[in-house]
């Protein structure tokens, strides 16, 4: 029997890749399909992007100075997130079975995208207007 170098090992399927992997899990839930709703496209695109953005910073800086600090605070605006994603997919389940929450849960998705109102190009003044 041959002994196999380091180089030679092979990665178990289901294990993680990368460091990324290794540090954020896969997001959950799965986002809704927006299906037309400008609104929720617009708020899966930016806890999307969002999601990304922390896990590539976190990356870039967990070796330096302050990195593990860096790492936590990704870790916990993805916990954050994944709070959102929940609101999101909710909404979306309501949304396709046409159930009496889902207007309540659309206004709260109108409270998520004021967050942006200032900041992001693609916010639109009417989705606060009713």
């Amino acid at each position: 029997m041959t002994s196999r170098g380091v180089g030679d090992v092979q990665r178990v399927l289901g294990q993680p890749q990368s460091w990324i992997e290794l540090n954020f899990a896969t997001p959950e839930p799965p986002l809704p399909t927006p299906l037309g709703d400008p609104l929720l496209e617009f708020l899966c695109s930016q806890v999307s992007g969002w999601e990304r953005q922390v896990e590539t910073e976190a990356n870039e800086y967990h070796r330096q100075p302050l990195g593990a600090a860096l790492v936590r605070y990704a870790q916990d605006i993805r916990a954050q997130l994944a709070a959102i994603r929940l609101v999101l997919a909710r909404y979306g389940e309501a949304r396709d079975a046409g159930a009496a929450e889902a207007p309540v849960l659309r206004a709260v998705l109108v409270d998520l995208a004021t967050a942006y109102r200032h900041r992001h190009p693609d916010w639109r003044a009417e989705w606060s207007a009713g």
